[in-house]
Parts: structure tokens; sequence; C-alpha cells
């Protein structure tokens, strides 16, 4: 009887440790501080804006959201990441799981819970004379 409540115990500590450990939920140590709600506008070259749309940066600064062209209509995906550092790497795409071509880049900062973010983009998906500025602040 010992020896069944002993494998018991034993049993049960290894489940809640390994539910707790091999959960859907991200390590805190590996959480990008720019994770989170942003809203994001393109602009064009001339200063146009292109397009707005709220992105949402998973903890691990994986993000992915379709963007309407403002006037036109026309659909486009930007797929990217967000490293710890705040650095943005990216392009554009036809869905979330499509190839990324032309180029998305910038930096996110944050001074007292005020986040913002800037940069440069071209889109060679859609037309290669696509290209300006995005810009972001933190909802």
């Amino acid at each position: 009887m010992k020896k069944l409540k002993s494998i018991l115990v034993v049993s049960v500590i290894f489940y809640v440790s390994v539910a707790l450990y091999t959960g859907c939920e991200t390590s805190i140590t590996k959480i990008v501080p720019y994770s989170g709600n942003w809203n994001f506008s393109f602009s064009s070259s001339n200063g146009t804006t292109l397009s707005n749309a709220t992105v949402s940066i998973q903890d691990t600064g994986d993000f992915c959201k379709q963007f309407t062209v403002i006037g036109s209509g026309v659909v486009f995906f930007v797929q990217g990441d967000v490293d710890g550092n705040g650095q943005i790497t990216g392009g554009f795409s036809n869905s979330c799981s499509g190839p990324v071509s032309g180029n998305i880049s910038g930096t996110f900062t944050e001074l007292m819970g005020a986040g913002y973010g800037a940069g440069t983009f071209t889109d060679t998906l859609q037309n290669p004379a696509f290209k300006g500025t995005w810009e972001a602040r933190r909802n």
C-alpha cells in the first residue's frame, strides 16, 4: 500500500509539472515588451495615408494583419516580427500563411507606457513603386 501511495504521489507531481510547463502560454522570459495592440498607419512617399488598422503583436513578437487601401479597396496582408529590442522586420503577402515579399523595417520604442513605432516599407507584391513610411501607436 505504501508503495502504491508513493507511485501515485510521484505520478501526480509529474502530471502537474508537465501540465504547467507545456501549456500554450509564452514563457515570461520570451515575451517581447512590444506585444499588444498597436494602431498602424501606412503612408505613401508623398504623405497620403494608404491604410490604417489595429495590429495585435503576439507575446513572441509575431504578427499578421489584413489591411485595405483607402479609396481603392485593394487588400494586402502585413506579416512580421518584432524582437525584444523593438526592431521590426516583415513584408507583404496575400494571406497570413502566404510567402512574404517586399520589406517592412523600423523600430518600436516605449517611454513611461507610451508606445511608438516608425519605419519604412516597400511592397513588391502589389506594386514595386508602392513604398513609403509607417507609424504605430500603442492602444
